[in-house]
């Protein structure tokens, strides 16, 4: 008996050994299979790996297949959303794999198995009672000619997560404000420019932020995935970190939105450009590049004038420099390209530019000084005075916060009131001002958002509405003075001002680039921008890219520059005196 008891004792305790050394095993597994993986996070923080020494055809196809389904299981699934993988390194882990494959059907597989091991998903729902002007555009997950049944059967099922809580997520949406925000982005300043695993994680994370959350895909005129695979070459083939850097200023041409400005960290972008200019203004008039003005502060022994022609910059005719300019500044359209090269034109980072001129008819060649950028167009004009006597000119670029207020108990018993928003106003004044030139509130726009469980979804809000009942309202005729300048706050500032019974404006098309900027940073410490909410008017009818059209077309000449008129607040004074 006592035998029996000794031997079940020393089975139990077998038992209990051979148990603790199982647990024990696969915690050594876990935690060498953690530091494997700590490593490669260490690893791929500093470097990818990825070296891509020749491109063929195929492989750009399946790379652009790749950049497609990375993107969209970045923004839809759960496991990326609450930031439980790095997807960023994820893709470094795939690319070898996708660039081996013998071909589109393996690289399906690749990706099927890829996606599958981040687990099952849930699917959720959506309200169906929403004012949608831009749905996703991801019908390719259901084209059999384009992925595997199992494959789309996956991103189907993927597509109907419908997750809104995203604070982890590579896109985020903060309480109570309709922007997407990409703070959780990486910026991997320190990336080699050897690197294609970082080159390539530029170029597909751009591409993707603009297919699910630019308000205005639809209207940049570009295939966009056609601009995919033209750029997966251009972006492997750069060697360093300039070409780099240009290569991505190039993609961002792309979208079509003078909004998108390119910098980065190092001031390498600056530097190329130049950090000097020629302290002038200037404008497209009459088809010729004219100086408008001299930056006052520097205007001593300038040798430009207004009213001169420029015709070569270090003898180069000027419209190859901007079309060489311009393949690095993005442009909501063609007409606004010299307004879009504002500061880069006449940019150098020598001391000095050599102009060649047209004045009264005659060449001449000038080596213009050149200055320092930095507060060059800080300016201390007024924002407000009176002209012919009785009428109100507004200059809302040189407001001070507050201030409409007290111009308007000024202004209120003038005849006419001039607006001037050739320029971008210092202090909004579309709600403010408006409350004064309205008798009622009068809806001037829409604007369109996007719909944090819908990736790539965009929602039309309602109406939005300037003005309130006010029996006292501002009498005189208001005019409101536009032009390519116009742009952005500029341009909703026109929209919401023309509902006023008593107004009109003139000048010229607005840039056609409204809504709020979106800034997200791209490997190697660059950071761009682009609109980020979509605008238009209370019929649905386009801004973007079309611009604020005037009542009235008037446009600056030549000779009125060179006589020191501005013809735009000529005309301005005649109206209301009429």
């Amino acid at each position: 008996m006592g035998g029996q008891i000794k031997e079940n004792r020393k089975s139990v305790w077998i038992k209990r050994i051979l148990l603790i050394s199982i647990i024990a095993f696969f915690v050594l597994v876990s935690f060498f299979r953690a530091k494997s993986e700590g490593a490669f996070e260490d690893i791929f923080h500093k470097k990818s790996g990825i070296k891509i020494e020749s491109i063929n055809d195929n492989q750009i196809r399946d790379l652009s297949k790749l950049c497609k389904v990375w993107g969209f299981v970045k923004y839809y699934h759960p496991k990326v959303i609450d930031s439980s993988v790095n997807w960023d390194f994820e893709l470094f882990k795939v690319i070898p794999e996708v660039m081996e494959a013998k071909d589109s059907e393996e690289t399906d597989k690749i990706l099927y198995s890829w996606i599958s091991k981040l687990g099952e998903v849930k699917e959720g729902s959506e309200s169906s009672s929403k004012d949608i002007m831009l749905a996703p555009d991801i019908e390719w997950i259901k084209d059999s000619n384009y992925v595997s049944k199992d494959l789309s059967d996956l991103l189907i099922r993927l597509s109907k997560t419908y997750i809104s809580e995203r604070n982890k997520g590579y896109v985020s949406f903060d309480k109570d404000s309709p922007y997407a925000s990409f703070k959780n982005e990486k910026s991997y300043p320190n990336m080699t420019y050897d690197d294609e695993g970082y080159k390539l994680l530029s170029l597909f994370r751009y591409w993707n932020i603009i297919e699910y959350y630019y308000p205005y895909r639809e209207v940049i005129s570009e295939d966009w995935n056609k601009v995919l695979a033209e750029f997966i070459p251009k972006f492997i083939e750069t060697k360093d970190s300039l070409s780099y850097k240009l290569a991505v200023s190039e993609l961002t041409t792309k979208i079509h939105d003078s909004h998108v400005n390119v910098t980065d960290k190092r001031n390498e972008l600056y530097r190329y450009f130049g950090f000097n200019a020629v302290p002038v203004k200037f404008q497209l008039i009459e088809d010729k590049v004219v100086i408008t003005e001299i930056i006052e502060k520097y205007s001593a022994g300038c040798k430009v004038q207004k009213g001169d022609i420029v015709s070569k910059i270090n003898d180069k005719d000027i419209f190859d420099v901007i079309k060489e300019k311009a393949k690095y500044k993005s442009t909501s359209n063609d007409r606004e390209i010299v307004k879009d090269l504002f500061v880069y034109l006449f940019s150098t980072n020598e001391g000095s530019l050599n102009l060649t001129l047209e004045r009264n008819g005659k060449e001449i060649r000038e080596n213009v000084t050149c200055y320092s950028l930095t507060n060059m167009f800080s300016g201390t004009d007024q924002s407000h005075r009176l002209v012919e006597g009785n009428i109100g000119y507004i200059n809302p670029g040189a407001l001070a916060k507050g201030e409409i207020d007290k111009i308007m108990s000024e202004f209120k018993d003038t005849k006419g009131l001039i607006v001037d928003l050739r320029n971008y106003p210092s202090d909004p004044i579309m709600y403010t001002l408006g409350r004064y030139l309205m008798p009622q509130k009068s809806a001037f726009a829409k604007v369109a958002v996007a719909n944090p469980s819908v990736p790539g979804e965009f929602i039309y809000s309602d109406n939005l509405e300037v003005g309130e009942n006010n029996s006292d309202f501002y009498k005189g005729k208001v005019i409101i003075i536009i032009n390519e300048y116009s742009q952005s706050q500029a341009e909703f500032t026109t929209m919401a001002l023309r509902k006023a019974p008593n107004a009109q404006v003139i000048g010229s098309d607005s840039a056609g680039a409204d809504g709020n900027i979106v800034t997200f940073s791209l490997p190697g410490g660059i950071s761009t921008v682009f609109s980020g909410i979509g605008v238009y008017y209370p019929d649905k009818s386009e801004t973007q890219r079309v611009g604020v059209k005037p009542d009235i077309y008037v446009k600056p000449t030549i000779n009125g520059i060179k006589a020191g008129r501005d013809e735009l607040v000529e005309k301005a004074i005649e109206l209301i005196k009429k």
